[in-house]
């Protein structure tokens, strides 16, 4: 039996947006009008703010009524001015102690806010330059940390993935005591503050919307949409997604580089009829 949904979040990379991060024209089709039959859109991304405007914009995600859970759920923002309606930040304090943990190792460890990537670093490695690709945000050094603009959504630890398991293994417990980690790609440990998480920011969105999950849609494909797959009243994964994102769905579909997601909605919002 279909569900009466109010609400659906799009994960972005390798959901809503193709291997060439571009948007699919038939999916920003459908998508805009669900909008307009009423049904609330959101982002839920571990990209920050400023590195989805090209998604919001295509959407017409503009509005100052539309959101955007952000950075891993370190924030939700309002579209339309970037305000912060929940705020789950690190600050210099985190960023020092992790340095310091580091220090002598092979890593290195970068700063993500609402509109750079900050790392004190000559050289990027190759993990910072596949975050870097991936949150589509420019890079900046620092010589002190109050340069860094407020807003840290979190702090990510490159290297290469071999080194990456021997770090996690020295050190993932003693982070965890104070921090939550997620391994979403081979060559990034993110550290979060232990109050963000797409799925614990998207329960604080409901609040504010008043909403039911069981009124919530949810698209993802990663290790980071898990719970939120779970949460929702409807989970859908990406075929090309992890396993465990498709283990947690309620329902599989085809790859980020289809209109897999038209499609869906379509038949199930019987969009054709």
């Amino acid at each position: 039996m279909k569900k009466n949904i109010k609400l659906i979040i799009f994960d972005v990379d390798g959901t809503l947006i193709n291997d060439d991060r571009k948007l699919i024209s038939e999916n920003i089709e459908v998508i805009k009008k669900l909008r307009d039959k009423g049904i609330k859109i959101v982002l839920n991304s571990g990209r920050t703010f400023n590195a989805m405007w090209r998604v919001r914009q295509a959407l017409g995600l503009m509005d100052f009524d539309d959101y955007s859970i952000c950075g891993t759920g370190a924030f939700i923002r309002r579209n339309a001015d970037g305000k912060a309606l929940v705020s789950n930040p690190m600050g210099e304090k985190d960023y020092d102690r992790i340095t310091s943990l580091l220090e002598g190792e092979d890593v290195q460890v970068a700063i993500h806010t609402k509109n750079y990537l900050y790392l004190n670093e000559e050289k990027p490695n190759r993990g910072f330059l596949v975050d870097q690709e991936q949150v589509g945000l420019a890079w900046m050094k620092f010589e002190n940390f109050s340069d860094i603009e407020d807003g840290i959504s979190r702090v990510s630890i490159s290297a290469e993935p071999e080194d990456l398991d021997r770090i996690y293994d020295k050190y993932g417990k003693d982070l965890e005591n104070d921090y939550k980690l997620m391994r979403n790609e081979v060559y990034i440990l993110e550290v979060l503050n232990k109050n963000a998480g797409k799925s614990e920011s998207l329960r604080k969105l409901l609040d504010i919307l008043d909403m039911d999950s069981e009124e919530v849609m949810y698209f993802g494909d990663g290790m980071n949409d898990v719970k939120s797959l779970e949460l929702a009243g409807v989970g859908v994964a990406m075929g090309s997604g992890k396993k465990e994102a498709k283990d947690a769905a309620d329902f599989i579909i085809g790859n980020n580089n289809e209109p897999s997601i038209a499609e869906f909605l379509r038949e199930y919002f019987s969009l054709d009829e």
